[in-house]
């Protein structure tokens, strides 16, 4: 009996080795499969098995949707069953009359009895109909009409796409950290002038940026901002590596309407003054040039952007004129035919007056 000790104790003892050695082989199983998904040969198979989970819960997420939609229908009066009939066969307005579920009230009726709603729909199947559109471009010019901002409307579906996720403070440094790291990796292809790959790294870095919000805006929405124009900033800098100048401006201009705080940074304006310089527009670069002084007078960076400007802009001037004087530039043959020969005096008719 003192051999097999108290039951208690024992039984307590062995539960307790045994739940530690599953807890153990569980954390070795998790760790080694990390490593599998981290292996470079392993990294296909692993994002394709992400793609048919997304796919897969996509499918299900419309198939819930489907079911919600079909009770609503089925809910209402004949009066709104009857309305949304006819609209029914098209895809594209299928979908918009089952936004209709979306009212607050949870009102499916009030929508598809609203006259003015029910006139959309029968101008925009008229259109799909007489075949003036096809149902892509009919979404694509109503889609286009939505992200105006002076649009009735735009208010609604922007909150809608552009969806973001509160964060709080703690989750919110994961996020940054990530962020952080896509760049640091962007950073290094940018060193080896993989600018495809480095922009590739900024861009997911991005998204992350445009994905969340901090729950306390005083406190996480600052760094959100700032990271955001950064991003924007590196991306701007591989597009420059690309000699896409037009896409590296119009990524400034936004690094610019997102910086959190006045003056501005510093290195955003000068990297935007050499965009503009090498698409010669040395006006707009030159303004650059002097936002930056105004922000840091004393930085180094001013001549090199100070002398880019001189150089390019003289450069330029000579090729302009190498091209004008190339293109009035007449071939000997051509110069001899133009010269004016003597005209013959018995040939004019300088008798009648001419």
């Amino acid at each position: 009996m003192d051999i097999m000790g108290n039951p208690g104790e024992g039984g307590g003892g062995g539960g307790g080795s045994m739940g530690g050695g599953m807890g153990g082989d569980q954390d070795a199983f998790a760790e080694q499969f990390k490593q599998f998904c981290m292996k470079p040969e392993n990294k296909e198979k692993v994002q394709e098995h992400q793609r048919k989970e997304v796919r897969r819960a996509e499918r299900v997420g419309h198939r819930i949707e489907a079911c919600g939609f079909r009770e609503k229908v089925l809910e209402s009066d004949y009066e709104a069953q009857q309305n949304i009939a006819p609209f029914m066969e098209h895809k594209f307005l299928r979908r918009i009359i089952q936004t209709f579920c979306n009212d607050e009230q949870g009102d499916f009726g009030k929508w598809a009895k609203n006259p003015r709603v029910i006139e959309m729909l029968q101008h925009a199947k008229d259109l799909v109909d007489n075949g003036y559109v096809d149902e892509e471009e009919l979404q694509y010019r109503m889609i286009e009409y939505l992200k105006n901002p002076n649009a009735e409307g735009h208010e609604q579906f922007d909150k809608k796409v552009n969806r973001k996720v509160n964060v709080e403070s703690k989750d919110l440094v994961g996020a940054l950290n990530e962020q952080c790291t896509l760049r640091h990796e962007g950073n290094l292809q940018y060193a080896k002038k993989n600018f495809e790959e480095a922009k590739e790294k900024y861009e997911q870095a991005l998204s992350i940026m445009n994905l969340i919000k901090a729950a306390d805006r005083q406190m996480g929405q600052f760094e959100i901002e700032q990271n955001k124009s950064l991003c924007l900033m590196n991306i701007a800098s591989a597009c420059i590596g690309m000699k896409d100048y037009g896409e590296a401006i119009e990524r400034l201009n936004k690094a610019e309407e997102v910086w959190p705080e006045p003056p501005g940074n510093f290195k955003l304006y000068t990297r935007r003054a050499r965009a503009h310089v090498y698409r010669a527009n040395f006006t707009e670069a030159k303004k650059d040039l002097q936002t930056a002084k105004s922000i840091d007078p004393n930085h180094e960076e001013i001549e090199e952007v100070e002398w880019m400007i001189d150089a390019f802009k003289s450069k330029y001037a000579k090729e302009e004129k190498e091209r004008a004087r190339t293109m009035f530039k007449f071939p000997k043959v051509l110069m001899s035919d133009q010269k004016t020969k003597k005209r013959p005096s018995n040939r004019w008719p300088h008798s009648y007056g001419w």
